[in-house]
């Protein structure tokens, strides 16, 4: 008995039909399992945490589909701040942590993280100063691309209109300040005083000297004085410090004006949202 021709290898028909449909459920099966594997790969969202909320502004601006999460929660100090085991936890298990170590240097635990990415190791506050913001982007848009390669054609795109809203955002201050050219300011806390300086605002007086420290009687005299002499100086406070120097001026000096901006927000809350709420604050 002759086999059939077509069929390869010399095989009965029976067989043949067995080996040429195996061979097809193998070739679907393969190919399913690399489509899954691309489609998680695409889509997979890399884990990042930020020390302060307003690093998770400026991640998120630049990456939107990213999951971001702060290490500081709502209402805490992050002078005296600790990691919880949970977070300590999370901070071994996520592809990024991004920091500022001038601000969050003080926090044990964050050389547990596998990758850091620390923005600004000499400046304190200086997601305060549009300028500053725009001058670190780029190196976090690479950053994020790089955990993130995915996302690297949005991230590129948001990088182009991250860097004009910094330019708009630096006009905006720049024009918000100008009545106090003259004026100067006395702070409670220094957390916004090299955005003051960087505006050409005099900082007259910063009643704590310290990034966390306890007034000096002096310090507090001083101010007074100043006072007395030049009745429409600013006093500016921030909500997440005790501004309880600065109300007592103010109490002594009843017409004196005294705003309280917000240097941190909240964990959520984006960096332009953070930038336009101060600046409301500031009279025309």
């Amino acid at each position: 008995m002759s086999i059939a021709p077509s069929t390869p290898y010399h095989l009965k028909p029976s067989t043949y039909h067995w080996f040429q449909g195996w061979t097809l459920c193998h070739f679907f099966s393969t190919l399913l399992g690399l489509l899954l594997y691309i489609t998680i790969a695409t889509t997979a969202h890399a884990a990042i945490l930020t020390t302060l909320p307003p690093l998770a502004g400026l991640a998120s601006m630049l990456d939107e589909k990213a999951d971001i999460h702060c290490l500081l929660p709502p209402g805490a100090d992050a002078h005296d701040f600790q990691l919880t085991p949970k977070q300590v936890s999370q901070l071994k298990q996520a592809d990024l942590l991004i920091r500022a170590s001038r601000d969050d240097g003080h926090w044990p635990g964050l050389a547990l993280a596998t990758r850091q990415l620390d923005l600004w190791p000499k400046k304190d506050h200086a997601w305060l100063l549009p300028s500053d913001v725009r001058q670190i982007l780029p190196r976090l848009a690479r950053t994020l691309e790089e955990i993130t390669p995915a996302h690297r054609p949005a991230i590129e795109q948001a990088l182009k209109r991250a860097l004009r809203i910094c330019d708009v955002m630096e006009i905006a201050w720049k024009q918000a300040l100008m009545p106090l050219h003259l004026r100067g300011v006395i702070m409670q806390h220094p957390a916004w005083r090299r955005l003051c300086e960087h505006f050409n605002v005099p900082v007259l007086a910063i009643l704590e000297p310290r990034h966390h420290g306890s007034i000096r009687p002096r310090k507090l005299e001083s101010a007074f004085t100043l006072l007395q002499t030049h009745s429409d100086i600013l006093l500016w406070g921030d909500m997440r410090h005790s501004n309880q120097g600065l109300i007592w001026l103010s109490d002594h000096h009843n017409s004196q004006t005294m705003l309280v901006f917000d240097a941190l927000g909240t964990c959520g809350m984006a960096w332009t949202k953070l930038m336009h709420d101060n600046l409301k604050r500031i009279p025309k």
